[in-house]
């Protein structure tokens, strides 16, 4: 089976805090209550004021390894030594070489390939990291039976990025894919929902799937359970019927 996942962000602070594990809050008891009570915003800015009305940092409340041992835990839940993980991008940020290459080789899964997100440049120069994945791309294909081609990349499309954060489209248009009408898997938004800003774009991230990966059956079942009405021009769908993408206040 193949699998889909992006946004892991092994040993980076920010997110680690932004997800819930910190050391204020062990059992992630409080998060999830404010989580489910106001949702996102309001317990990502409960998580903030724990930490700055403490006059503390992230990184000095961030439980890393929390954060990156349920992620691990979570992925080898459901994808064995045989089956195949594709992680989209943004694999590590803000902590060390060592520290990264732990979390990879903790995985079941022998048959690891990586497309590169923004906060990956740190560690490709590092060949022992490199030699963890069969593939390492800024952007890739996959055969899905149904599907067809599918596109891979961490960024959704080009002509999306203005559903992401304000500067998005002046960073990383270069490195956006341009629509070209096929089925796009992506991440980078951080986003709750898998929905992407067109039918054809599913999302893939951690935060939108629970922490967990994405199966080609569900990444199936998704596509055929919505509508592909959009043109193959390069537009979204019309304004008032893209959905909020709900990205964090990085």
């Amino acid at each position: 089976m193949r699998y889909f996942t992006t946004d892991t962000h092994f040993g980076h602070p920010l997110v680690t805090v932004l997800r819930g594990s910190t050391t204020f809050d062990p059992t992630r008891s409080r998060y999830e209550e404010v989580l489910r009570a106001h949702g996102r915003k309001t317990a990502e800015d409960w998580a903030k004021e724990e930490t700055f009305g403490a006059g503390l940092t992230f990184r000095q409340v961030a439980d890393t390894d929390a954060h990156d041992k349920a992620i691990v835990d979570h992925i080898n839940a459901v994808v064995g030594p045989d089956d195949e993980l594709w992680i989209l991008g943004d694999i590590g940020f803000r902590t060390s070489l060592t520290h990264l290459k732990n979390c990879l080789r903790a995985l079941n899964c022998k048959h690891l390939h990586g497309v590169i997100g923004n906060h990956d440049d740190w560690w490709r120069e590092d060949r022992p990291a490199l030699n963890l994945f069969e593939s390492l791309e800024p952007h890739d294909t996959v055969e899905i039976e149904g599907l067809g081609t599918v596109n891979l990349s961490h960024y959704p499309y080009r002509e999306d990025l203005t559903y992401s954060w304000p500067d998005d489209v002046a960073k990383f248009s270069g490195k956006a894919l341009p629509f070209n009408g096929r089925k796009l898997l992506y991440g980078h938004t951080h986003q709750l929902s898998p929905d992407g800003a067109r039918p054809e774009a599913l999302n893939v991230g951690l935060d939108a799937w629970d922490l967990m990966p994405v199966s080609e059956t569900q990444v199936v079942e998704w596509f055929r359970n919505h509508d592909v009405d959009s043109p193959v021009n390069g537009t979204s769908k019309a304004d008032d019927s893209v959905p909020s993408l709900d990205i964090p206040s990085f």
